[in-house]
């Protein structure tokens, strides 16, 4: 099998952190929409168009208990507008066909932005697409396979809520070991927690994001000094550690 760099065999080998995330999450949204009431072919579908991670399992929660479209726009914008920052380090200019311009950012997740910034490293835009292609494939798939499969799992069940934040850590820690100032980020993290906790329960994702994203800039505006050694590379490596970890 050709695992030449840009093929199809590359991409699922380097995208196996996601599929270890997005396929039991993703069966645990198809299984969480059924158990709702909606039909099995909806959980793939909305996996498909709508492709949100979180929000989806929100969406179908709030559609079911009868949640008004401002509601439902709302709460959208507050959990995804973290997505704001990918975009300060997101190779969009890898991207050149129409397709590539409209489907890269639309598929741009989470997870496919912590591998393509702090492993992947794409090059060219058949290895940007592909990245994020397989990963969406994953999340539509596990959909499907819970969507009808859903009954066969018992109501007991607990441990799918997990795999996300599993997936995370991972790819923080393998963010935070190239990383040149270490201690900063942490601390930068540490803070960010804690104003989230301050905020209301709701707000807590974008509270955090936010102030990370404040605080990341400033590592970058000032990377402070030494004597004898030159601001601008410091400058630089930190602008790579942030990178790596927004």
């Amino acid at each position: 099998m050709n695992t030449e760099k840009g093929s199809l065999a590359w991409a699922l080998r380097v995208t196996v952190p996601v599929a270890m995330g997005y396929l039991p999450l993703g069966m645990a949204f198809g299984a969480y929409s059924v158990s709702l009431g909606f039909a099995p072919y909806l959980a793939p579908l909305t996996a498909l168009v709508v492709f949100a991670g979180s929000i989806e399992f929100l969406l179908v929660g709030l559609v079911a208990a009868g949640a008004g479209l401002a509601q439902i726009a709302v709460t959208t914008l507050l959990v995804n507008s973290r997505h704001i920052f990918y975009g300060f380090s997101y190779p969009a200019h890898l991207l050149h066909s129409p397709f590539a311009k409209v489907y890269g950012p639309y598929a741009l997740t989470d997870e496919a932005y912590a591998l393509i910034s702090s492993g992947v490293h794409p090059t060219t835009q058949r290895e940007l697409l592909l990245v994020q292609g397989v990963s969406h494939f994953y999340w539509v798939f596990g959909a499907a396979v819970g969507a009808f499969a859903g009954g066969l799992v018992p109501d007991s069940f607990d441990g799918f809520d997990f795999a996300l934040t599993g997936l995370f850590s991972l790819l923080f820690v393998d963010a935070l070991a190239g990383a040149s100032r270490r201690v900063a980020i942490l601390a930068a993290a540490g803070v960010s927690i804690g104003v989230g906790l301050l905020l209301p329960r709701s707000l807590f994702l974008l509270g955090a994001m936010i102030c990370y994203a404040l605080l990341c800039v400033l590592l970058v505006r000032f990377p402070g000094s030494r004597p004898g050694r030159s601001s601008g590379r410091r400058g630089h490596g930190s602008a790579t550690a942030a990178e790596g970890t927004v």
